[in-house]
């Protein structure tokens, strides 16, 4: 019998223990502040910390309830996919308070309102017309959380690119006179690699650290060289002035794996333009005067290409940042049209239009000199070796520094 009452007594002190742990959880987590998501998503975190892991995202007026507030952040219960509940936090910026948690009585103020009512009358005015919380100013991280709606960058910068084969015509152009005259040749040819560009491109946000990029950009270069043959007393001049120009039309994909530093990948549409221009001259002994001829020609074309890219976003306050972008491009060019003119000094006048050619030809001997020109045909003429359209490669790199403004 005493055994029977002992065990009765332990299963009853042991369901008043547990119903008593049970109320005082619910009483410890029971803060009771509802709030109402504000934001257009609200990003509840692992930890009260900007950087931490995403563990759930509420739209806006999606409706939450919070146990307690930690500085800036209120800590809230998020179910799990697998069932139970984790404990997340939200940052004040995101959400906005409905319903506080109620204040624990006091003694003291509780025996003031049963010995003066009167003091009841101003909650009763307050309940009936609620106070909405001043709108507080979001800090720079929270800015950050919500997104940025759209950014526009605007930059200056140069362009290295191998041109190619209008290099090589200039050049050819040099070394065949050279062949020609039996002279050596004073001076270099330049090529053309470098020019200067500027731009400007719009940044749409996807996703988390995503963003689709649609910029436009213009880039011009020139190179400018000549050459001096030295032919007995007198001697001749080769003059000429490489030019490129570019406007691409870019798509890309920009990823932020840090809130500074991003990469980035997309396609090219480049409208190029190039021109020629050589110039040779030398003085003519029966008539004392100087004979000189010369060839300008342009042709242009488009076509695809692609770019990869790494890129620094440094913030300079909360709505613009210091863009710096080092970028590869490629692209090749072919199809090239256009005209050519040609004059001399003996008033002579010619104008072709037709294809830009690259032409392999000879100067009489077994050396073979590339040469650049546009034909209405392709060139058939004594001393040519080999002959096919002319290429415009842009592929190289692009150093690029500017602004950027957050919308």
């Amino acid at each position: 019998m005493t055994q029977r009452r002992r065990a009765l007594f332990f299963i009853e002190t042991s369901f008043i223990i547990i119903i008593m742990i049970l109320v005082g959880a619910a009483a410890v987590w029971g803060g009771g502040i509802k709030l109402r998501v504000t934001a257009e998503q609200a990003n509840i975190r692992e930890k009260p910390d900007i950087m931490s892991a995403i563990l759930q995202q509420l739209p806006e007026g999606a409706t939450l309830e919070a146990e307690s507030k930690e500085g800036e952040w209120y800590a809230v219960l998020v179910e799990k996919e697998a069932g139970g509940f984790i404990l997340g936090y939200v940052h004040e910026s995101l959400v906005m308070v409905i319903e506080a948690a109620p204040p624990e009585p006091s003694p003291q103020k509780q025996r003031v309102e049963e010995q003066e009512p009167v003091v009841v009358r101003p909650v009763e005015e307050k309940r009936d017309k609620p106070r909405r919380p001043p709108r507080q100013t979001p800090p720079a991280d929270a800015e950050i959380e919500k997104g940025e709606r759209m950014s526009v960058a605007f930059w200056l910068g140069g362009r290295h690119a191998a041109v190619g084969d209008l290099n090589d015509g200039a050049e050819g152009l040099a070394r065949y006179y050279e062949s020609r005259l039996a002279a050596a040749g004073d001076g270099e040819v330049e090529a053309l690699h470098f020019g200067y560009l500027l731009g400007a491109e719009v940044r749409i946000p996807l996703a988390s650290g995503f963003y689709l990029s649609l910029g436009a950009e213009y880039s011009s270069g020139e190179a400018t060289s000549s050459v001096a043959y030295k032919e007995g007393s007198s001697g001749a001049l080769y003059s000429t002035k490489p030019r490129l120009r570019a406007a691409p039309i870019s798509l890309a994909l920009l990823y932020y794996p840090l809130r500074f530093l991003y990469v980035k990948a997309g396609l090219d549409y480049t409208f190029a333009r190039c021109a020629y221009f050589y110039r040779f001259s030398y003085p003519d002994p029966y008539e004392q005067t100087e004979f000189w001829q010369e060839w300008t020609g342009e042709a242009s074309s488009s076509g695809f290409g692609y770019q990869l890219g790494l890129g620094l976003d440094w913030p300079l306050g909360s709505r613009i940042s210091v863009i710096a972008e080092a970028a590869y491009r490629h692209g090749r060019l072919d199809g090239l049209e256009g005209e050519d003119f040609y004059q001399e000094s003996t008033n002579y006048q010619s104008r072709e239009q037709g294809m830009l050619y690259r032409i392999r030809a000879t100067a009489g001997g077994p050396e073979i000199f590339p040469l650049v020109f546009i034909r209405d045909r392709e060139p058939a003429e004594a001393g040519v070796v080999d002959v096919r359209k002319a290429e415009l490669d842009l592929s190289g790199y692009s150093l690029r520094v500017g602004l950027k403004v957050r919308f």
